[in-house]
């Protein structure tokens, strides 16, 4: 187990797995489970799959989920969330200068694309996003969208249960947030592989689909018949993973990660 400081001090925590002399490092994204325990455990499979083929792997606990500070299912501004991940980056670095991919899993791939789109002077050599929250599939109970008006004035207020517990104010901005990733999209410059499963029942398909659709060349839409929203269970779907990081050992080698 590992911890960094955000920039406005949450500590963070995260799972590093490290070969002697890894080729590039992949930094994941967790989707949204406030209330779950054991997410280190739940991905320990594919760190060790890429370590074993010679790739640092980490996994950040997002700030409000598991070992990490914060409060539960609560967010005051995304764009933390973007310095989050930025703190865990140069972590990486300091351990290994190597090219990085960014991977992100449902909320977590929310989070990669923004942060590919708003930060252009530190880019990933590529990023991997597979089932992201650009849109629900199911809309929002009346009760929630209401809760979602309440931000300003009681940002705290309990939202959901169990895996979809959230506070009004974590709502509101990630609906800021999915509006904003559908209407920037043209500013993602690095390649983008998107993995989507055709049974997924939590976000919207169709939504994926035209993000992709307006990104053309730039993304690679993957999908996978029989296969949900959890797709990292798929040994299939962990396969092509490794197969894309492959591509990408030798990507701008000489470049100075400072």
């Amino acid at each position: 187990m590992n911890h960094v400081n955000a920039p406005d001090g949450t500590p963070l925590v995260f799972d590093a797995y490290e070969p002697a002399q890894p080729a590039l490092a992949v930094l994941f994204l967790h989707d949204w489970h406030p209330e779950r325990t054991g997410l280190a455990e739940r991905f320990a499979e594919l760190g060790v799959e890429l370590r074993d083929g010679g790739f640092a792997a980490y996994f950040l606990e997002q700030r409000g989920h598991g070992r990490s500070g914060g409060r539960r299912g609560h967010l005051s501004r995304f764009s933390q969330l973007l310095g989050d991940l930025q703190t865990l980056r140069r972590a990486v670095r300091r351990r290994h200068n190597v090219p990085q991919i960014l991977l992100g899993h449902g909320f977590g791939g929310l989070i990669v694309l923004r942060y590919l789109e708003t930060q252009p002077g530190e880019p990933p050599a590529a990023a991997v996003v597979a089932s992201p929250w650009l849109a629900s599939r199911s809309r929002p109970a009346v009760w929630k969208r209401l809760a979602a008006t309440l931000a300003d004035l009681w940002p705290t207020f309990p939202t959901g249960s169990g895996a979809a517990y959230m506070t009004a104010g974590a709502r509101a901005e990630l609906q800021w947030a999915q509006r904003a990733v559908l209407a920037d999209c043209q500013r993602i410059e690095r390649p983008l592989l998107l993995l989507l499963g055709e049974t997924d029942a939590v976000i919207d398909r169709g939504a994926v689909h035209r993000f992709a659709q307006d990104l053309g060349t730039r993304a690679t839409l993957l999908e996978y018949p029989g296969l949900g929203h959890d797709l990292f269970s798929a040994p299939q779907v962990r396969l092509e993973l490794s197969s894309f990081v492959a591509e990408y050992r030798s990507w701008d080698r000489d470049r100075k990660y400072e």
